[in-house]
């Protein structure tokens, strides 16, 4: 069955542009690492644009779970969270249903 993580956060005051960028950097240089990963998407808040939501979509929470415990993947968590005002808020679960317009 098909995982998938959404995730909500704040960048700190004058840093949302890092955080874009290193989400851009992860698409360089982790994502051909991350085994089963199928989608991302992240959006900024129309009424705060630091507030940012996303959903990571994988093949199935092993792989998920493989990806979370690998040292690099775990670094570039850990240079995302200097940028933000706090943990992020995470919900873990499994796709139950799908539409495409």
């Amino acid at each position: 069955m098909e995982h998938v993580s959404m995730v909500r956060f704040k960048a700190l005051p004058g840093r949302r542009q890092a955080v874009l960028d290193h989400f851009e950097r992860w698409e360089r240089e982790q994502k051909s690492k991350a085994a089963g990963f199928h989608r991302s998407i992240l959006v900024s808040s129309n009424s705060d644009p630091d507030e940012f939501m996303g959903g990571i979509r994988w093949d199935n929470t092993e792989n998920y779970m493989k990806n979370a415990n690998r040292p690099e993947q775990d670094a570039w968590f850990r240079e995302l969270r200097s940028n933000l005002v706090s943990d992020p808020e995470w919900f873990d679960g499994t796709l139950e249903r799908e539409s495409i317009g």
